[in-house]
């Protein structure tokens, strides 16, 4: 597997548009190459060697065959992997916002915390983070119908607000805690939630949400049994109601005075 290493030069005080940063584009070209890219450092555009030590094996390659590595703090540099087909990406370190924006396949393995909107309107592959995740994973921009399409994206740490929002297909499990409205207007994907959860399904028309913690649910959901998921007990609930929703919720433990 070909390997481009890529390092900051220094720390950046302005956000980095980054969405060059694919093995879809970088696997044909030399290294020379990569590092002539441009991208946006705040209202200049400027090479990626102004930017970034770039190395390791000179190409071309094949997209599949190709793995990016980031060494570093690339908190301020988003949009990496940006509609990736195919390939990996490996950051060690944390990674800006829209990270894995609109990607068809592929991988993305984050050793630190991701910024927000990770893996908006996703369409397939997949997405790990070792450490935390901001507000919108897997969600929609602003105005659109739909967010994550496909694919899976799994957090180890805890999420923000808004997770899953017009999640539309595909999975997101979130092992800690998560913010306010998970899933909320969910239109078909599974949503795993390990530990606590605010107001989870608001608007749900169809789609899961499992929450092995604490939930705060809406009164705009039915409770109907309580069932076993792999050896554990949970309360289910069909909603939202609200909006004729067939969505499935599971709840561990329920907060008292719901909603």
């Amino acid at each position: 597997m070909r390997n481009i290493v890529i390092r900051p030069r220094r720390h950046f005080r302005v956000p980095v548009e980054a969405e060059r940063i694919t093995p879809d584009l970088f696997a044909p070209l030399s290294i020379e190459e990569i590092r002539s890219l441009e991208v946006w450092e705040g209202n200049r555009r400027v090479a990626l060697s102004e930017l970034f030590d770039i190395s390791g094996d000179e190409g071309p390659g094949r997209a599949e065959e190709t793995q990016i590595s980031l060494s570093g703090d690339f908190s301020r540099v988003k949009r990496v992997g940006e509609k990736m087909t195919c390939g990996r990406i490996s950051v060690a370190g944390d990674v800006g916002m829209h990270a894995g924006n609109g990607m068809a396949a592929g991988e993305i393995l984050v050793d630190g915390n991701a910024g927000d909107w990770l893996g908006r309107e996703m369409r397939g592959g997949s997405i790990k983070v070792l450490g935390d995740a901001g507000d919108y994973v897997g969600a929609g921009y602003r105005g659109e119908s739909c967010g994550m399409r496909g694919g899976e994206i799994l957090i180890d740490g805890n999420a923000g607000d808004y997770l899953g929002e017009h999640l539309c297909g595909g999975a997101i499990t979130v092992l800690g805690d998560v913010g306010d409205f998970p899933g909320i207007a969910n239109r078909g994907g599974a949503i795993v939630i390990g530990g606590d959860a605010h107001l989870p399904g608001a608007e749900m028309a169809s789609g899961t949400i499992t929450v092995g913690g604490r939930a705060r649910v809406l009164p705009s959901y039915q409770y109907v049994e309580t069932v076993e998921i792999e050896g554990l007990r949970f309360k289910k609930f069909l909603g939202d109601l609200v909006e004729e929703g067939k969505g499935e919720l599971y709840a561990a433990s329920v907060e008292e005075g719901r909603g």
